[in-house]
């Protein structure tokens, strides 16, 4: 084991304690015995971070940028480190350059997805969810964020189409069956909705929640005895 190495475990044992003065003095060390140690500028620029030292981390990051020109992974950490500072066009920049480089990664572009949600270029987002899907057609995640964001968008119909892709991946995903009763309740589909309300009780132990959807299933059944006897008045 090299001497870089050495002083790069030493700083991985104090960063696991919290100690961080002396994680980024040993970092510091190891860098100084091999420029090329790249875990070593990662675990500085962490330090940096952890301590709310942005600007710091991200020179760090910079310098490893230089060396390591084609590494996705230095980019994503360059990219949120940009957005924890606030400056989202060059977080934007670091992510597009990381997925130039691992192009089928799709949580690189699912990270993508998410700066462009937090901006509100919620058109955007979309597409880059369709695309991931359509890649990745067994990547969940991007299904659940899709179909999130069409409930925040207020498109329940929408989302409840793309919750129900999620459960033909995933039967057991039961908060897909909350999102999907809470959809059909918003549009006014409330055996719909009393139908996904039930199988998300009998799949949870949550009893907040379940408490809040029986108080839903009670609510909608006064609607819907209201709307039979409006029927029968008619």
């Amino acid at each position: 084991m090299g001497l870089s190495e050495q002083y790069y475990n030493i700083a991985e044992k104090y960063s696991s304690s919290d100690n961080y003065k002396l994680a980024a003095e040993n970092y510091l060390l190891s860098i100084l015995n091999d420029r090329k140690n790249i875990n070593s500028y990662i675990g500085l620029a962490d330090i940096y971070k952890k301590i709310g030292e942005y600007d710091r981390a991200i020179k760090v990051i910079q310098k490893a940028e230089h060396i390591f020109s084609d590494n996705a992974k230095i980019q994503k950490i360059l990219a949120i480190l940009y957005i924890i500072s606030g400056d989202f066009s060059l977080g934007i920049k670091c992510l597009m350059k990381a997925i130039q480089i691992e192009p089928k990664n799709p949580e690189l572009q699912m990270q993508l997805a998410l700066v462009h949600e937090m901006i509100e270029e919620e058109d955007m987002a979309l597409k880059i969810y369709q695309k991931i899907i359509e890649t990745h057609p067994d990547y969940i995640r991007a299904y659940i964020q899709k179909a999130t964001l069409y409930m925040h968008l207020e498109d329940y119909l929408n989302s409840a189409k793309m919750f129900n892709k999620v459960l033909n991946l995933k039967p057991d995903y039961y908060r897909a069956y909350l999102a999907i009763g809470i959809c059909y309740e918003k549009l006014y589909n409330y055996r719909g909705a009393k139908r996904f309300y039930k199988k998300y009780l009998d799949l949870t132990d949550n009893t907040l929640v379940s408490l809040s959807v029986n108080n839903k299933l009670s609510d909608m059944s006064l609607k819907m005895d209201s709307i039979k006897n409006t029927l029968k008045i008619v």
